[in-house]
């Protein structure tokens, strides 16, 4: 959570606030704030709309991360976020076991990350898709806002840069199915969706070429 506000801050500080934050304190200050609610309250002391593309993408990232397990704030979690780096690192490394802390994380915990992750990043794929179909033929749509539309949905976050008051009704429903999704975890609505199969044999092993 330090990383994320003192990264987030120092990273909005340098993309730029938009028009009307002149001084440095000033500057500093509203960085400060948004890269803070935009994991948990949503609120801005900001207009978001006359945000820059690059802050706009870094505020859509944090959401998408969202606050801690326990809390009541969206996202996939600082957690699922953390574990799912440490896997990384330890696939680049060539280590077998993901370590965090000097702790092994169990290998379920591991799984449930990466698919936490996979779920929520389709969902919002598709998300900004169905936007892109429902709204981008609008004079004055950015690309941009659709993603931080979404992504601020599906964190339960609240913000907005202007675009939801004037959405289309299937843009209002999917956005509203959104915050569903995101309010009860993309995991649970999986999990609640498609039940596990029941099978008692087992294909053979094939090698597949990546990357």
């Amino acid at each position: 959570s330090g990383l994320l506000i003192v990264g987030g801050s120092v990273t909005l500080f340098v993309a730029g606030l938009g028009a009307g934050v002149e001084t440095v304190g000033a500057r500093a200050g509203h960085a400060l704030f948004q890269s803070v609610t935009a994991r948990t309250a949503g609120f801005n002391s900001i207009d978001i709309g006359t945000l820059s593309t690059p802050a706009l993408l870094l505020i859509a990232g944090l959401m998408f991360v969202g606050g801690s397990p326990g809390s009541c704030a969206g996202g996939i979690k600082t957690t699922t976020f953390v574990v799912w780096l440490a896997r990384v690192r330890a696939r680049l490394t060539g280590r077998a076991a993901v370590t965090l802390a000097q702790r092994t994380i169990p290998a379920d915990v591991v799984r449930r990350a990466a698919l936490v992750i996979a779920v929520a990043a389709l969902w919002n794929l598709v998300g900004i898709l169905v936007l892109a179909v429902t709204e981008g033929g609008r004079p004055g749509v950015r690309f941009e806002h659709l993603i931080f539309e979404q992504i601020s949905a599906f964190g339960t976050v609240g913000l907005s840069a202007g675009l939801t008051p004037t959405l289309s009704l299937a843009g209002k429903l999917w956005i509203m199915a959104t915050m569903f999704v995101g309010r009860l975890g993309p995991l649970t609505i999986a999990f609640a969706v498609v039940s596990p199969p029941r099978t008692t044999f087992t294909f053979p092993a094939e090698r597949v070429m990546i990357g």
